[in-house]
């Protein structure tokens, strides 16, 4: 009778063992998208010092929260109607959805800004210049990689899958329609969440892309680079036409507005400047990474970190000298050499893009196709690989007759891993400079990449900031005192011979985040909460121009790339385009203008939204800017 009695109870527990196991079966592979939402957001999140910068539960709104997971869940149906397999679809979802928080981990630490769509253009560069990072992720992120397995062993045990089908209708209702209603919803998300006008629709979406990090933060990785899709095209401006863009430069062939320019107020006793009788060599020094991160703060340290700079720029004989606004930060170096050579803007081209590999297919006008017209020998330089950032295919596009890469030289020395400034220079001087004239040498240098963590046997930092620990930092601030005396060892080279010279040496953009965060931390601050022309500042870096001949003196520069070219080009005594002439006089108007904002006549930082109402002539510049990449 016992046995009997306990049987149904045995029973009972077995049904409810299956009823378990059978929700388990859908239950897990249900919330997998959702978890891996979790696991992509919160491996980026992290910081190399293990802190989490924020939680995306909190920093993305609901309504966002609810269309990151819509791509989720799309993608993982997606995968499930092709597949028909739960646990397939699963992995794939999982393995990518780490993956790619992960890269974003890595690139988020290099360059503080997210994936975007532009970014596979440039993954060869990418890895390129990777070695000298550190790889090493901080434990919270194997944390998550637990997770990531531990949810994958779970789809292995509770998983369903579709039934076979032998009849077609059959396989349109159970796979292709839903396969085409979870494409019609990415792509529906995706489209509506690009439409100019989101923040009306939904004002919590951060469409501003001031910069990616931010945008990535408020938004959600996912829904932050299917944003970025759209802005891998370039859309014509309003009224372009090639006759448009031509009528332009017609009309700017007067080259009388440098009479009142504010470089140009010509000395009395000017030999070369100005004049035809002899131009000058002109030497740019596109220095890696130099800046003076001063500028955001209180910075004091033991020794100065750049004491020749300063005596420069602090009104030196024949120099002119201030600051400029780059479009790029900790990154991206070759967007601000293309605005230099091009007179182009990045305010106008999508964010996050590089010209270099996107779209310079063909020759476009540059300082360089327009001094060779003038006679001179143009030669484009960088001791690294030529692929990086494909400079050995766009250089001769831009009109450099000549190119050489680090496989083209010799008796290159390097501190950390890369080529140090003074053998780069040394090398110039043997091999470059002087061997042709009048010569164009643009030169990008290589040697304070980042990667300011580690230890070499070849490089021993010194510099230190007062009362502050920070090996980033400090090594940062040694390496800019490393070329700032190799940089007068290249001027008083020059200093030595009487061709007429110009050298013009400025850094490309500032240095990462986690190098200047022990400057903002001593005033209670962090990059993360700097907004508007706060965080403008960290976009501004050294410029100065410098010649053996006589021009005239200013330390109060403050422009941007894309104007600097046509300075240069006067300066040296050269007949200067109808689009450098044109850019002058823009200038004139809008001292500043990049991918972060721009800075007008009344000297404050305005946000690139309120540029087409604060002057009427910037759609002629987007027309000249269009024309010229793409006529």
């Amino acid at each position: 009778m016992e046995k009997l009695v306990k049987q149904p109870e045995v029973k009972e527990k077995n049904i409810n063992k299956e009823k378990i196991l059978k929700i388990l079966k859908y239950l897990i592979p249900a919330i997998t998208p959702f978890l891996c939402f979790v696991i992509m957001e919160y491996i980026w999140r992290y910081k190399s010092n293990g802190v989490l910068t924020s939680n995306p539960f909190v920093t993305i709104p609901a309504v966002l929260l609810i269309f990151n997971l819509l791509l989720f869940y799309g993608f993982w149906g997606l995968l499930f109607a092709v597949i028909g397999r739960s646990n397939i679809a699963s992995y794939i979802t999982i393995a990518l959805s780490f993956i790619i928080g992960l890269a974003n981990y890595y690139i988020m630490d290099f360059r503080n800004a997210p994936i975007t769509a532009a970014d596979f253009r440039a993954l060869r560069t990418v890895f390129a210049v990777g070695g000298s990072y550190s790889y090493m992720p901080v434990k919270q992120i194997f944390v998550i990689a637990l997770l990531a397995i531990c949810l994958g062993v779970l789809n292995g045990f509770f998983k369903f899958k579709l039934p076979s089908m032998k009849k077609t209708y059959s396989k349109i209702l159970v796979r292709v329609i839903p396969a085409v209603l979870c494409i019609c919803l990415m792509v529906g998300v995706t489209n509506f969440i690009s439409r100019t006008d989101i923040r009306k629709i939904i004002p919590e979406f951060n469409a501003t892309l001031f910069t990616g990090a931010i945008m990535a933060r408020d938004d959600g990785l996912l829904l932050c680079f299917v944003s970025t899709i759209q802005y891998t095209n370039v859309d014509k401006p309003d009224d372009y036409s090639v006759e448009t863009a031509q009528k332009i430069l017609n009309d700017n062939k007067d080259d009388s507005i440098w009479k009142t320019s504010s470089i140009s107020k010509t000395a009395s006793d000017t030999k070369t400047f100005n004049t035809s009788t002899k131009n000058a060599n002109i030497v740019v020094i596109m220095n890696e990474c130099f800046s003076d991160i001063g500028v955001l703060g209180d910075l004091k340290t033991n020794v100065d970190y750049m004491p020749f700079t300063r005596k420069l720029m602090a009104g030196a004989k024949d120099t002119v000298s201030g600051y400029f606004y780059s479009s790029v930060i900790a990154g991206s170096t070759a967007n601000t050499e293309f605005e230099f050579l091009t007179g182009d803007t990045m305010a106008f081209l999508p964010p996050n893009s590089i010209p270099y590999q996107q779209f310079i297919n063909d020759d476009i006008e540059s300082m360089a196709s327009d001094l060779n017209a003038q006679g001179y020998s143009t030669i484009g330089t960088h001791p690294y690989v030529g692929y990086g950032w494909n400079r050995r295919t766009t250089y001769p596009h831009l009109g450099f007759r000549q190119t050489k890469f680090a496989v083209d030289m010799t008796g290159l020395r390097q501190i950390r891993i890369y080529t140090d400034d003074q053998s780069y220079y040394d090398y110039l001087e043997n091999n470059v400079f002087y061997k042709s004239q009048p010569f164009f040498s643009f030169n990008v240098t290589m040697q304070n990449h980042g990667g300011y963590t580690g230890s070499f046997d070849n490089f021993h930092p010194d510099v230190q900031m007062s009362g502050v620990a920070s090996d980033a930092t400090s090594t940062y601030l040694t390496l800019i005192k490393k070329s700032d005396e190799a940089l007068e060892r290249l001027i008083n080279y020059f200093k030595k011979h009487k061709e007429p010279t110009i050298v013009v040496m400025f850094g490309d953009h500032q240095p990462n985040d986690y190098v200047v965060e022990p400057i903002y931390n001593k005033i209670g601050k962090t990059t993360a909460e700097l907004t508007g022309a706060e965080h403008f500042e960290r976009y501004k870096v050294p410029v100065l121009m410098w010649a053996n001949y006589d021009i005239p003196e200013d330390n109060k520069l403050v422009t941007s790339a894309n104007y600097m070219g046509g300075m240069v080009t006067k300066l040296a005594g050269c007949k200067t385009s109808p689009y450098q002439n044109f850019l002058e006089k823009l200038r004139a108007k809008v001292p500043v203008i990049c991918s972060q904002g721009f800075i007008g006549k009344d000297n404050k930082y305005h946000d690139l939204d309120e540029l087409d109402e604060y002057i009427n002539e910037i759609n002629d510049y987007r027309i000249l800017n269009y024309y010229n990449l793409f006529k």
